[in-house]
């Protein structure tokens, strides 16, 4: 292991220094995560300005999908409630908006480049994703994002992003794409319906891949459907009726809310509690998706090195055997036509040939390994990005291909050793405590006697 000390970035430090008044679980993960990023520095899956816990926002984040006639936009300016709407009716609604807050009364629109630049927001390198949809797609980040900002107090350390709803698009996985990335990481996902437009079989294409992505959340409850009435609409909402369709296209869990813009009811109330309460929704969050990295160390970044290894090795292994059968072959060939075995049998010559043999199959082994690591190395990277790691895959690949390595049958990364297992298993000890931390945090009819102790634990 390296003896060098990661640093934290300074954008770091100001999350931990909002941390340390915030919340003390999500501080103490704040800090498991720089534990993390120790071990993933020390194996050269990241650099010295990379972070794990750019993996995570670190404020709670809420996306609202809908068409423009879904309402969806008049339900955020009336929740953020500012002289000038968030949100106005010529807007591109085929875009994904990230709303953000900024003191200043006038607001300010940036391209989609600003999103996908800044590890602080949620769609942060999505367009590597996107350049895999479709060569050269990346190039068209800001027609599908944009970053605006608005001065409510309600948007105070929030990130709301507006997505397009389920008609057809021009860019049919593109949106999919951003849509379920949106939606896995927000702690709320409002889902808006126009009621006046009750049948959803015109949105399966998009629809039903969505509701079956929600049933494998581990949070489905986060999910919450909301059948919006356009003012002057007389008709009674037939909520049965929608549970069923949606059912009926993939639906296994979710909240539903008919909402009256042109009313306060009760149910504008309950989802707008729901946005008061988030920050409880995010931090439990949080701590799961630090659970969730550590697991996918072993079992996703590893595996997938160790799946490289061992493919690079069989690769490299048949070449050897290649070569070695169309030796064999030459000297059948030989031996028929100008007898060779007999020459071969001679002790002098066979030691020769023996010699002659390991001194061209050793260089021959050595280069046609680096020949394979190079293509097995870019098709790494592209399962990276495909499974959107921030880890440097193909650099903990290449870490791993010494002289000894590639001579004798070694499949372990380099670096990957009992010490680092032990250390992976400590913090995710630590980081399962913090979730009864989180409970003391918010339920004060636990002693104070637990929380001393737990305290004492997470500190170890």
């Amino acid at each position: 292991m390296s003896t060098t000390e990661k640093s934290v970035s300074s954008s770091l430090h100001h999350i931990e220094q909002q941390l340390a008044d915030k919340n003390p679980a999500l501080l103490q993960a704040f800090r498991l995560y720089h534990e993390l990023d120790q071990v993933a520095f020390d194996l050269g899956l990241i650099g010295m300005d990379d972070s794990l816990a750019n993996k995570t926002s670190w404020s709670p984040i809420i996306t609202v999908i809908g068409d423009p006639s879904s309402g969806r936009d008049d339900f955020i300016n009336r929740y953020l409630d500012t002289a000038i709407p968030a949100m106005d009716s010529y807007g591109n609604h085929a875009q994904f908006t990230v709303l953000i807050h900024r003191a200043d009364e006038t607001p300010m629109s940036l391209p989609g480049t600003a999103v996908d630049g800044d590890p602080r927001f949620p769609f942060y390198h999505i367009s590597d994703r996107l350049e895999q949809i479709e060569k050269g797609e990346s190039r068209n980040i800001n027609t599908y994002l944009e970053l605006k900002t608005n001065n409510s107090p309600k948007l105070k350390d929030k990130t709301i992003i507006l997505t397009p709803g389920f008609s057809a698009n021009l860019k049919p996985e593109g949106v999919a794409l951003l849509r379920e990335h949106a939606a896995t990481l927000s702690d709320l996902v409002f889902v808006f319906f126009d009621a006046s437009e009750p049948n959803l079989e015109d949105y399966r294409p998009a629809l039903a891949p969505f509701l079956n992505m929600t049933t494998q959340s581990h949070n489905p409850g986060k999910f919450i459907y909301v059948i919006n009435q356009p003012p002057g609409t007389a008709n009674t909402v037939d909520l049965a009726s929608w549970k069923q369709q949606l059912s009926n296209l993939g639906l296994q869990a979710g909240q539903f809310f008919v909402l009256k813009q042109s009313t306060e009811s009760n149910n504008q109330q309950a989802i707008e509690q729901k946005l008061t309460n988030i920050d409880v929704e995010s931090a439990y969050r949080i701590l799961h998706t630090l659970e969730r990295h550590i697991d996918e160390f072993d079992s996703v970044v590893i595996s997938e090195v160790k799946k490289a290894i061992r493919l690079w090795k069989d690769r490299t292994h048949f070449t050897v055997i290649l070569i070695l059968s169309l030796i064999a072959l030459s000297l059948v060939a030989g031996e028929i036509s100008f007898g060779l075995v007999a020459l071969l049998l001679d002790p002098f010559v066979a030691s020769i040939g023996l010699f002659l043999l390991i001194l061209f199959l050793i260089p021959f082994h050595i280069y046609s390994s680096k020949v394979h690591a190079k293509f097995i190395s870019k098709k790494l990277l592209e399962r990276q990005t495909e499974l959107g790691l921030i880890e440097n895959l193909p650099a903990l690949f290449e870490k791993s291909l010494t002289l000894w390595r590639i001579l004798l049958p070694y499949e372990q990364p380099v670096g990957w050793t009992t010490e680092v297992m032990e250390t992976l298993d400590m913090i995710k000890t630590r980081a399962k405590g913090l979730v009864q931390s989180l409970n003391n945090t918010f339920n004060s009819s636990i002693s104070l006697d637990n929380n001393k102790k737990e305290d004492t634990f997470l500190n170890l």
